[in-house]
């Protein structure tokens, strides 16, 4: 997580790329809730791409749906 007075600036995308300089292993996947424009646009800077859907339940009970992503 990072605080909301740092979104928008790129510390994200950037973590997320060095993270990647070091983990070597592909493919590798994430999963994005559908509303979280923010991080699915980080995920997509650094390479993945979108390979399918699903849905899950969150610490609620209620239903959400996500993207699945890969990196090659």
């Amino acid at each position: 997580m990072i605080g909301k007075e740092s979104w928008g600036k790129g510390i994200a995308t950037k973590a997320l790329a060095e993270f990647l300089g070091y983990v070597k292993t592909r493919p590798l996947f994430a999963h994005v809730a559908k509303h979280n424009f923010a991080s699915q646009r980080v995920l997509q800077k650094c390479g993945f791409v979108i390979s399918g859907e699903d849905k899950f339940s969150d610490e609620n009970g209620k239903e959400v749906e996500e993207f699945l992503l890969k990196l090659e």
